[in-house]
C-alpha cells in the first residue's frame, strides 16, 4: 500500500506485484545468512525460492507468484528436449522453494549456491523487477564494468528485441 508516494511497510495491495529495484550492499554473516534489505522484504513475500539467476551468475530470490510461473514453463519441457531436459535438471536441482525471512529479515543462502556461484562474505543485492538477484560483490563489479564497456551494444538490443512495435503509416 502507499501513502504519499511511499510504500507503508508491511501493508500490500491485491494489486501489487514485485517491483524490484535499486541495490544494496550487505555481508553475509558466518552461518551463511544475509539480511534482506527492508525495501525488499514486502516484494518478497513471505514464501519464496531461492534458486540461481537464469545464466548461474548469482543466487535469485523468486516471490511465491514468480516461482509459480517459472515452474510452469519448466513443466512445459518436453522429456525429448535434450538442452531443455539438461537446463531443467540443473535449475531444478539448485532450487530450494519454501523459504521465509526470520524475525531478524535473515535469510540463509544454500551453501550448495553459494559455492557454484562463488559468493563471499560481501554481497550486492540488485532488484531485477519480478525478482532479487544476490551476487558476490567483487563478481558484481565486474559484471558492471563490462555491462559499461558494452552499454551502446546492450542498449541496441533491448531496443530490437523489446521495444514496442509502431504503427506504420502510409
Amino acid at each position: 500500500m502507499y501513502k504519499g508516494g511511499k510504500r507503508i511497510f508491511g501493508e500490500k495491495d491485491g494489486d501489487d506485484v514485485a517491483d524490484f529495484a535499486g541495490s544494496f550492499e550487505h555481508s553475509l554473516d558466518a552461518k551463511g545468512r544475509v539480511i534482506i534489505p527492508v525495501d525488499f522484504r514486502l516484494d518478497l513475500g513471505e514464501d519464496f525460492a531461492i534458486a540461481l539467476n537464469g545464466s548461474a551468475s548469482a543466487i535469485a530470490l523468486y516471490p511465491q507468484e514468480e516461482w509459480l510461473k517459472l515452474k510452469a514453463r519448466m513443466a512445459r519441457v518436453s522429456v525429448t528436449d535434450k538442452k531443455g531436459m539438461e537446463f531443467k535438471r540443473f535449475f531444478n536441482g539448485n532450487a530450494f522453494p519454501g523459504n521465509t525471512v526470520d524475525a531478524q529479515g535473515r535469510v540463509l543462502l544454500p551453501a550448495k549456491l553459494r559455492s557454484l556461484i562463488g559468493i563471499s562474505k560481501d554481497l550486492v543485492f540488485v532488484g531485477m523487477g519480478e525478482t532479487l538477484e544476490i551476487w558476490d560483490a567483487q563478481k558484481h563489479a565486474e559484471s558492471e564494468q563490462e555491462t559499461r564497456m558494452n552499454i551502446d551494444e546492450l542498449a541496441q538490443h533491448m531496443e530490437d528485441r523489446y521495444s514496442e512495435p509502431t504503427p506504420q503509416t502510409f
